[in-house]
């Protein structure tokens, strides 16, 4: 491979690395999901992308190219091929070489390419393109979006390696996410209006019931979950028998080292407030990669449209009897860009979900809990006051008023606590 003697570092690229060669490929109008696919692929594998266009039909590929910050580069009607203007413009940039694809349709073989350019003698090298896939055909994906048009694309990708079908399921996205996780070759289904992460997974649900599958696997749109990591989540599925998979960020310690302390402090008491309802101890409650069995496909009714979803479905797997594992996963958090809610209010809103749980899981817990709180507060002032009256002969209206209040809470809180409980063990029994 022949070596750059002036290389113009001026020329930034916001993607890739000079160390590699560039791809370089062409456009011919009516490919831009093609050139969406490649130039993706090209970004995971630290290659920067050239994309050479020749006339203005051309213009919607080219659109799509800058958005995904290839560099584009117009076709000199002064050479006799694409691979020429786009040497040049490659050798201006610095790059040690490059791999010109000239079907977008087929998959770059990046490792063999770059090991065919090391070998030979000339700056440009036709690609190499893959001959088998790797997709299994029992996998499918699915995942909720919303505003993610950043992440999206690559996901798709790299989620289409390992299975069969992806499901994109779009909550009311105003930027690109769909269109891009069309072009990526993902079965798209679009909500008119934002509706909720819960409304999202349960759309994907019931989309999924009607295919014939061995797992089905949820993981978020932005990136920050490694689709490379499908099959260790699909695997307790595939291969032992389990129902419900949670990829877990805490069960290994590297794991939690790179999540913020504010995250880990917080998923801590989201994880002990599912225990409460679902009785089902769990490392990371909250996590969004998670693999599914037929079963728990059919099996899982989800009535939330919110973030409480992952919540619930621990808690309806625990009740269905359903067998739930862990598997340790990575996540990132550097550099995601995609519309994911505040992190405060994320917490909120799942506490405020197990509450409603254990409202109508454990109605005595609920109630009875905080009437016996307040008996106790009630109690307190009533001995309170007759303690004072009878040694100084002083009566306290406030105290008094303060005590039979709180008596009437309590008792009430208790008495709806029991009726509940026992009206609930009845719907158990008629379930059951």
């Amino acid at each position: 491979m022949t070596e750059v003697k002036n290389r113009r570092e001026d020329l930034s690229i916001p993607f890739g690395s000079r160390e590699k060669p560039a791809v370089g490929i062409f456009t011919a109008g009516n490919d831009a999901g093609d050139i969406i696919k490649t130039i993706l692929r090209a970004k995971r594998h630290d290659h920067h992308i050239f994309v050479c266009y020749q006339t203005d039909d051309h213009l919607e590929s080219v659109e799509f190219a800058m958005q995904l910050d290839a560099t584009v580069v117009e076709f000199d009607s002064g050479v006799s091929n694409p691979s020429e203007s786009l040497t040049r413009e490659v050798r201006k940039h610095g790059f040690p070489g490059l791999i010109y694809h000239e079907t977008c349709t087929e998959t770059i073989d990046f490792d063999r390419s770059v090991d065919l350019l090391k070998d030979s003698s000339e700056y440009t090298v036709s690609s190499i393109v893959q001959t088998n896939g790797s997709a299994r055909s029992g996998i499918i994906v699915g995942i909720p979006t919303y505003n993610e048009e950043v992440g999206i694309g690559s996901v798709v990708l790299r989620a289409k390696e390992v299975a069969s079908e992806v499901i994109i399921v779009d909550d009311g996205s105003t930027d690109n996410t769909v269109e891009l996780a069309k072009k990526a070759g993902a079965t798209v289904i679009q909500h008119s209006e934002n509706q909720g992460k819960g409304a999202a997974i349960k759309t994907l649900l019931e989309e999924v019931r009607e295919r014939t599958f061995e797992t089905f696997v949820l993981l978020d749109g932005d990136g920050q979950h490694n689709p490379d990591e499908i099959p260790v989540v699909a695997n307790p599925v595939l291969e032992e028998g389990a129902d419900l998979v949670i990829g877990s960020r805490y069960l290994q310690n590297h794991n939690a080292d790179e999540t913020p302390t504010y995250r880990r402090i917080g998923q801590r008491v989201l994880d002990l407030l599912t225990f409460g309802p679902s009785q089902t101890r769990v490392t990371d409650s909250q996590s969004g990669f998670r693999a599914l069995s037929p079963r728990a496909v059919d099996e899982l009714a989800i009535t939330t449209d919110d973030f409480g979803v992952e919540t619930e479905m621990i808690d309806t797997a625990s009740r269905n009897d359903l067998t739930i594992v862990e598997e340790p996963i990575e996540v990132r958090y550097e550099g995601i860009d995609g519309q994911t809610q505040h992190p405060l209010r994320h917490g909120l809103t799942v506490v405020v979900f197990v509450l409603q749980l254990v409202r109508d899981r454990h109605p005595l817990l609920f109630f009875g809990v905080p009437g016996l709180l307040f008996l106790a507060i009630g109690a307190y002032f009533g001995f309170d006051a007759v303690l004072v009256y009878q040694n100084s002969g002083r009566f306290y209206p406030a105290k008094v008023l303060v005590s039979g209040f709180a008596t009437v809470i309590g008792s009430i809180g208790i008495f709806l606590g029991l009726v509940l409980n026992r009206i609930s063990n009845m719907f158990e029994r008629l379930d059951a």
